[in-house]
């Protein structure tokens, strides 16, 4: 498990976050990217899993009033083929978002039936050349906060 306040702490430190997230897994990761999201005053959801015609699961579902963020975590490291398995990784994501949504429809969350604005997001452990793939926004984690605080997704 990721402390922020370790995070914090080595950041202070003169640290890169690169560095830092290295240590840790991918379990880790998808926790920290939860914690990024409810210190921005998010609920959250870890690993959400759902059926419609098949079995999906959502590696962060972030909640703040009838905003949804739909984060896949990427903790890859560098490789050649990153940017097309990026490409890819959109489109199953925002294919689950299809499923999301009519899992919503007949499951609202809270049991209150409202217009819900879901937006699908990839997180990532590097920064990568890529900032949007059709309608995904991809982050890398050290942009994350900004980019919340900054309403910027």
């Amino acid at each position: 498990m990721v402390d922020i306040s370790s995070v914090v702490k080595e950041l202070e430190s003169g640290k890169d976050l690169d560095d830092i997230l290295q240590k840790y897994d991918w379990k880790s990761f998808e926790e920290f990217v939860s914690d990024v999201f409810k210190e921005n005053e998010f609920s959250t959801k870890l690993n959400f899993r759902f059926k419609t015609t098949r079995r999906y699961e959502i590696d962060v579902v972030a909640i703040n009033g009838n905003k949804i963020f739909c984060v896949d975590c990427k903790w890859w490291g560098s490789g050649r083929y990153k940017k097309s398995g990026l490409k890819k990784a959109v489109t199953m994501q925002e294919n689950r978002i299809k499923e999301f949504r009519k899992f919503l429809r007949k499951n609202p969350i809270n049991d209150v039936k409202i217009k819900y604005e879901i937006y699908p997001l990839l997180v990532t452990l590097h920064d990568e050349d890529m900032i949007r793939f059709k309608n995904t926004f991809l982050v890398p984690v050290w942009k994350l906060n900004k980019a919340l605080n900054d309403n910027l997704l």
